[in-house]
């Protein structure tokens, strides 16, 4: 296995397991030569692979440095700048950004291969680059056109970077207990209330979620009256904002990225989107944060499997290599299995978002307008948009599961070495498990899902996969069998007792989760197997595993009811 960033999972995907003739024709019509579009997609990529292997090597020995404050001012580590400054040079700082803006325009799957590639060689320095994204797409989105075209330019050359400010003492993940208040004066809106745990804080733009004092009260406690207003600390006319980062915080993880505390004394802002509408806009940068997320996570486990790895192939004890010990090398094995699992399911609802997004483009043109079977792709499209509000979560709670625990497994391979703090191995640990948290924890990524399953996401999930595998119960009769018989007898069998009680379905949401993403991960890799004949004995050790344990999640949810919360109650001694 070589060092390449741009790693082979990715060269699948983007080579076969994306539809790109259908992409490319709905977004720009039929004269449009896709192997030529590729070649570029593939340039850009090994641009971004050699710029992080020179990363990579940069900060290695610089983890453990801190972001400082300094008068105010937020410093990163010398070789957070370094490598954020290569990035800018190449002009590969913000992907996604429409081509009008001077930015690539580049779909979201190769945003994700950019992100996880970035995250693999300096975690820290993707936080940082993963919000220049997406802090510029919602100002794209939701902006004015004068808003646009002073900020998202400066955005493409990373000149500008950007921060999300959600957070409050109050309001964590409920964004109902947000006080931040948004006041108009005389046609122009001031901000005043303080933010925390703002990852990039030290940013030139923020975008701050704040409360309308004309509703203040009457929407107090609810997203109801949330406004999106982006925040310059440097005014147009050159003046400077009265915005202030009093605090940069000490973490066990992510050293070099900025994690402050900000504070707007009455600072201008300008409103994204309507008035009102800021908790719908931020969802759009939310959910595309989460994908983030769990890109990161996918790096952070990447750079953790391929330490263990080699550190396996030349550690000696009692005359071999440890990898020839069977219990390392399960280890080692199912740390590359669950990597992989992860990036199946990352890579599968970024493509459906892609595909999804340019039917949406294709609907609103005049193409589209005309199309005879508009009633067919419109409906198309609203069966993916609620496949995709369900895949979502879904990607972010599972890769950085999988993140914690392949980072975990990595330390145990090195023993004694990994436990140091100074060692790659428990670097990697303490970055993935700020993964869980931040973008929304995974209980409640489990609960978002929860909520779209009630929605009939999980019958369409289900259904699609049943229906992308079965053509291929020829070339792997045994495997289909076992996904199919996961989901017609073990789902289907525990589903009626989630119905009647809220309150055990949300006790077993991260069970139902945990069950679909085994089977969607499953289909997925028997559709790459057919493809690729090294995909055969993951797909098979994947199947034979996560298959059994679909069955006992799925005897786990059927056997109990909600005395278990009862239970649970008892043995915290939270009864009287």
């Amino acid at each position: 296995m070589g060092n390449e960033f741009l790693n082979s999972d990715m060269q699948l995907f983007l080579g076969n397991r994306m539809d790109w003739e259908r992409y490319f024709t709905l977004r720009r019509g039929a004269d449009v030569n896709v192997v030529d579009e590729l070649e570029t997609y593939r340039s850009v990529l090994q641009t971004v692979d050699d710029i992080c292997s020179d990363i990579a090597a940069s900060a290695r020995d610089h983890w453990h440095e801190e972001v400082t404050l300094v008068n105010g001012r937020v410093v990163v580590p010398p070789h957070i700048a370094a490598g954020y400054d290569k990035l800018r040079t190449a002009g590969l700082v913000c992907l996604p950004l429409g081509t009008e803006y001077n930015g690539y325009g580049l779909p979201l799957l190769l945003n994700i291969f950019y992100l996880e590639m970035i995250a693999r060689a300096d975690s820290s320095l993707m936080t940082i680059v993963g919000l220049q994204a997406g802090v510029a797409s919602d100002i794209e989105k939701y902006g004015s056109d004068e808003l646009k075209k002073q900020y998202l330019p400066r955005f493409a050359s990373g000149e500008l970077q950007g921060s999300m400010d959600l957070t409050e003492a109050q309001a964590g993940s409920d964004l109902g207990g947000i006080v931040t208040r948004m006041t108009e004066q005389e046609g122009r809106l001031f901000l005043d209330g303080e933010k925390i745990f703002i990852t990039n804080g030290g940013a030139q733009v923020h975008l701050v979620l704040a409360r309308d004092a004309k509703t203040y009260e009457e929407s107090k406690g609810s997203t109801n009256g949330l406004s999106l207003v982006l925040c310059p600390t440097v005014l147009p006319d050159g003046a400077a904002n009265r915005v202030q980062v009093s605090r940069v915080e000490s973490k066990m993880g992510i050293h070099g990225s900025p994690t402050c505390v900000v504070a707007f004394d009455h600072a201008e802002g300008f409103l994204l989107g309507r008035r009102g509408g800021g908790f719908r806009a931020m969802l759009d940068l939310m959910n595309n944060a989460r994908l983030g997320v769990a890109a990161q996570a996918i790096g952070v486990a990447e750079a953790a499997f391929r330490e263990a790895l080699g550190y396996a192939g030349q550690r000696v004890q009692f005359g071999a290599p440890i990898i020839e010990q069977p219990l390392v090398k399960s280890l080692l094995t199912q740390m590359a299995l669950n990597t992989q699992a992860a990036r199946a399911l990352l890579y599968r609802t970024c493509a459906m978002i892609d595909l999804n997004e340019a039917l949406r483009f294709y609907l609103a043109s005049e193409r589209g307008a005309s199309d005879p079977n508009r009633a067919t792709l419109d409906d198309e499209y609203e069966r993916n948009l609620g496949l995709i509000r369900f895949l979502t979560p879904l990607c972010k709670f599972y890769a950085t599961e999988i993140s914690n625990d392949v980072t975990r497994k990595g330390i145990q391979v090195h023993g004694g070495i990994g436990y140091m703090a100074e060692s790659p191995a428990a670097h990697y640990h303490s970055d993935s498990i700020i993964t869980t948290i931040y973008e929304g924890t995974s209980e409640i990524q489990a609960s978002f899902a929860l909520k779209e399953m009630s929605k009939g996401a999980l019958f369409t999930t289900l259904e699609r996969i049943r229906d992308e595998i079965e053509p291929l119960r020829a070339p792997f009769p045994e495997l289909v069998g076992q996904v199919c018989e996961a989901i017609n007898k073990w789902i289907s069998q525990s589903l009626p007792a989630l119905m009647g009680d809220p309150q055990y379905a949300l006790l077993n949401a991260k069970r139902v989760c945990e069950m679909v993403i085994d089977v969607f991960v499953a289909g997925e890799l028997l559709l790459q197997a057919r493809l690729d004949e090294a995909k055969r004995a993951l797909a098979h050790s994947f199947i034979h595993r996560r298959m059994l344990a679909v069955e006992m999640n799925a005897r786990r949810i059927a056997s109990g009811d909600a005395s278990r919360i009862r239970r649970y109650d008892q043995i915290l001694r939270l009864e009287s």
